[in-house]
C-alpha cells in the first residue's frame, strides 16, 4: 500500500516542479533576458557565441558546460516563452502587417496627433532659433540652413511612427537586427537556453525534494520546495545560464554524500558540475570529509577519507586551472579578481545576502538536530568569506548552495508553528 502510494505522489511531484518551474522561468524571461528588451539579447545572444568561439572573457568562459548543452541540444527544443514587450516592438519595426487600423489608434492613444504636431512645433522654433544664432545677420546663410534641414523632412519621423519604426528596423546593423527578429536562429539559441533553465529548475526541485526526505516528512519536503522558488526572484537581477544547472549537480552531490553512494560517481558529478561552477563544486569535498569524519576511526580508513576528500577538491581546481593555462589561456577576468573592497562599500553586498537567507539564518539552532548537518555545516563559512573575497554577494545566485543546502533546517524551524509532527516519516 505504501509503495503504491509513493508511487502515485511521483507524478504530482513532477506536475508541481513542472509548473512552478515554468513560472519562474517565464518570470526570468521578462526580468532578466528582456529587462532591456533587444540590448539583453543582443548581449545575451553574444555572450554565446564568444564562449563557443572560445572567445569569451573569464570566468564565464571556463564555465562553458551550459553553452554546449543548448548549442547541441537544447536549442532544438521547440518550447516557446512568451515575451509580450519585446515581441510587440519586435513587429512593430520588422512588420508592416502590424500596423494595422488598431495598432495605429493604439499609439493614436497614448501620443496623439495633436501632441506629436506640438513637439514638431516645438523642434521647428528652437531649430531656427539655433540657425539664427549661427547665420546672425546673413540672410542667406540663414534660408540655406532652413532649406536643409527643410530637406530632411523630419517632421515625418514624429507625426508618423509607423514609417520611422519600420525605416529604423529596415537599417537596423545585421548583428542587431537577429536579436530584434524573434524568429532568428540567434533567437532559437537563446529560447534553447530559457528551455534548458527550465528543464534544470524542474531538476533542482526534484532533487532538492530528495534532499528534504533525508530530514522531512513528504509534506514538509514538498513545503521546502515551495520556500526555494518563493525565494529564487531575488536572483533575476544577477540571473546566470548555468545557476540551476550548478544547482542541479550541487544537491546530485549532497545526495551521494548522504547517502554514501559511488565514490565514483561523486567524482563524474563534481567534474560535469565544474563545467557550469567549478568554485562551488569544490566545497563538496568538505561535505563529504566532515559527514565521514567520525565515522572512521582506524587510521588506514582515515586516510582513505584524507584521499577521497583531496581527490574531489583536486577535481574543480585542476579542471579550472586547466580551463585558464590550456584550454583558454586568452580569456581574461573582466573585472579585478578581489573584489573585499568594493563589498565593504557596497550596501546590497550585505542587504541581498541576508535577505535571500534570513530564513535559515533565523533557525539556524536547528543545525544541531540533524547529524548531517552538524558534522558539515562549516563548509558555509569558507564559501561565504570566499564570496565577500572574489565575487559580488548581491549577486544572490551565488550563495544558492547555501540556501539548498539549509532549506531543510529552515522548515524544521518553520515546523514548531505546526501543532503535527513533521519529521522525517
Amino acid at each position: 500500500m505504501n509503495d503504491r502510494k509513493k508511487f502515485s505522489s511521483v507524478p504530482l511531484l513532477l506536475i508541481v516542479a513542472t509548473i512552478l518551474s515554468y513560472i519562474f522561468t517565464s518570470m526570468t524571461v521578462w526580468s532578466t533576458d528582456g529587462k532591456y528588451l533587444f540590448l539583453s539579447r543582443y548581449l545575451r545572444i553574444n555572450q554565446h557565441e564568444r564562449v563557443i568561439s572560445g572567445e569569451n572573457f573569464a570566468p564565464d568562459q571556463y564555465r562553458f558546460g551550459s553553452y554546449y548543452l543548448v548549442e547541441y541540444f537544447f536549442k532544438y527544443i521547440p518550447i516557446p516563452w512568451l515575451d509580450e514587450n519585446t515581441s510587440e516592438v519586435s513587429k512593430m519595426l520588422l512588420s508592416t502587417e502590424y500596423w494595422t487600423d488598431e495598432a495605429r489608434g493604439m499609439v493614436e492613444a497614448y501620443f496623439p496627433l495633436q501632441e506629436r504636431e506640438r513637439i514638431v512645433s516645438d523642434l521647428e522654433m528652437t531649430i531656427n532659433e539655433a540657425i539664427d544664432r549661427i547665420a546672425r545677420k546673413s540672410i542667406l546663410l540663414q534660408n540655406a540652413l532652413k532649406a536643409m534641414v527643410s530637406s530632411l523632412n523630419w517632421q515625418t519621423y514624429i507625426t508618423e511612427p509607423a514609417s520611422t519604426l519600420l525605416l529604423l528596423g529596415e537599417n537596423l546593423p545585421d548583428d542587431l537586427r537577429v536579436a530584434v527578429d524573434l524568429t532568428s536562429e540567434d533567437n532559437r539559441t537563446l529560447n534553447g537556453h530559457i528551455t534548458a533553465r527550465f528543464f534544470f529548475n524542474i531538476l533542482t526541485i526534484l532533487l532538492l525534494y530528495a534532499f528534504g526526505r533525508h530530514f522531512l516528512t513528504p509534506a514538509m519536503s514538498l513545503f521546502s520546495v515551495l520556500l526555494f522558488q518563493s525565494i529564487m526572484p531575488l536572483t533575476t537581477m544577477y540571473f546566470g545560464w548555468e545557476t540551476f544547472h550548478a544547482s542541479a549537480l550541487f544537491l546530485a552531490g549532497l545526495l551521494l554524500i548522504i547517502e554514501r553512494r559511488s565514490f565514483i560517481t561523486l567524482c563524474m558529478v563534481i567534474l560535469l558540475g565544474s563545467t557550469f561552477r567549478a568554485d562551488h563544486m569544490v566545497f563538496l569535498s568538505l561535505i563529504l570529509f566532515g559527514f565521514n569524519y567520525e565515522r572512521y576511526s582506524g587510521k588506514s580508513e582515515k586516510f582513505l577519507l584524507y584521499l577521497k576528500a583531496l581527490a574531489t577538491f583536486a577535481i574543480p581546481v585542476v579542471f579550472t586551472l586547466l580551463s585558464s593555462r590550456l584550454l583558454y589561456p586568452q580569456a581574461k577576468y573582466s573585472v579585478d579578481l578581489v573584489q573585499l573592497g568594493y563589498n565593504l562599500n557596497y550596501p546590497w553586498s550585505w542587504i541581498f545576502p541576508l535577505l535571500f537567507l534570513s530564513i535559515p539564518l533565523i533557525f539556524y539552532d536547528s543545525i544541531g538536530e540533524e547529524d548531517f548537518f552538524r558534522k558539515t555545516w562549516f563548509w558555509i563559512v569558507p564559501f561565504v568569506a570566499m564570496n565577500f573575497i572574489v565575487a559580488r554577494p548581491a549577486e544572490v545566485r551565488l550563495l544558492i548552495p547555501v540556501l539548498i543546502y539549509t532549506i531543510p533546517i529552515a522548515v524544521k524551524g518553520l515546523s514548531k508553528f505546526f501543532p503535527v509532527d513533521v519529521s522525517k516519516a
